[in-house]
């Protein structure tokens, strides 16, 4: 059945981009030497057209134009990390059936098990296969601190899939409430943040990471991802079985039609991006200027920036072709 149309509005951001400037220049080189991990490692075939569909090494570079060489790369594995458990979770057994919660959680355990020192072993699943070359990565920086971050992020990313798993398979929308509180933590931003000052090398100390301001800061570009993400996914996940959006979750609370759940997510990303201004905005007051700190932040400014740009780009958000019409007698494909 044909899905009602809708326009994307403009999405504008108060923070500079540089995507469409030159990327990384050791791109090419690192996404090389990241396949290549991958290939050894046993991901399965499907992984390279997942990673081909968010063009791993060009959009890595130019998301991350000034990462040290181990940091490009670090930042690579993660990404393909959440490719292949994005690809893992989707996938039905013979009867349409997405993983039960205890498989996933047995996996996850095991995974977390690897990026903890356990030897991955032949009958591991890829998953936890990559979650040890990421793990042997940031080893490779030195950094326990933001490992440690990185993995509760890591940890809190993959349970969170469990939520999300759960209302594809009962084919439920929630309340907004409950996916606002949810939702990011399924993004995988979160954990992609965590990395920057090590990609970088400004390591920020964990006292101003853990500063409620800072924290603050950091959930409203959370917060500005997820929405982006959802606008710029919407039209693919129509043509899915079980799309989980805050659009629908909009229409379904509100009473909205779709192009009004659109418009109304639009608004949302302008009043967080308001509001991160703001507090931004008192940190010279709070005493909160340490240069670490305010060159993250302006990491993660510019990330929020390119990530429009990345998901207007990226083929993986593409609409795929509709259905050739046949015969009336053979009625129309879905």
């Amino acid at each position: 059945m044909p899905r009602p149309a809708f326009t994307l509005p403009d999405v504008t951001c108060p923070f500079p981009s540089t995507f469409a400037d030159r990327p990384h220049p050791q791109s090419e080189e690192v996404e090389r030497e990241v396949l290549e991990l991958l290939r050894d490692s046993g991901m399965p075939d499907t992984l390279r057209g997942t990673l081909a569909g968010i063009r791993l090494g060009e959009f890595t570079g130019r998301l991350h134009p000034a990462a040290s060489r181990p940091g490009l790369r670090l930042i690579m594995l993660n990404n393909a990390l959440s490719c292949l458990h994005e690809d893992w979770i989707a996938e039905q057994d013979e009867g349409g059936r997405l993983r039960s919660a205890a498989a996933m959680t047995a996996a996850y355990r095991r995974a977390l098990a690897v990026f903890d020192g356990s030897r991955p072993g032949p009958h591991d699943l890829p998953l936890a296969r990559a979650t040890g070359l990421v793990a042997q990565a940031l080893h490779d920086l030195g950094r326990p601190q933001h490992t440690r971050r990185y993995r509760t992020t890591l940890r809190e990313y993959w349970h969170a899939h469990l939520w999300e798993v759960d209302l594809q398979r009962q084919h439920a929308i929630p309340s907004l409430a409950e996916y606002r509180q949810l939702r990011p933590h399924v993004l995988g931003i979160r954990a992609l943040s965590e990395l920057l000052p090590l990609a970088g090398g400004t390591p920020v100390p964990a006292h101003l990471l853990d500063h409620p301001v800072v924290q603050a800061l950091a959930r409203l570009i959370v917060n500005h991802h997820v929405l982006v993400n959802d606008l710029f996914s919407l039209a693919k996940e129509l043509h899915g079985e079980r799309p989980v959006n805050i659009v629908l979750v909009l229409c379904a609370e509100q009473g909205l039609t779709l192009q009004e759940g659109v418009d109304a997510t639009a608004r949302a990303i302008e009043g967080e991006l308001a509001a991160y201004l703001r507090l931004r905005a008192a940190l010279p007051r709070l005493g909160l200027q340490h240069p670490a700190l305010l060159r993250h932040l302006t990491d993660l400014e510019r990330l929020a920036a390119d990530a429009i740009a990345w998901h207007a780009a990226a083929p993986r958000y593409r609409v795929p072709p509709a259905a050739p019409c046949v015969a009336p007698s053979g009625g129309a494909e879905r």
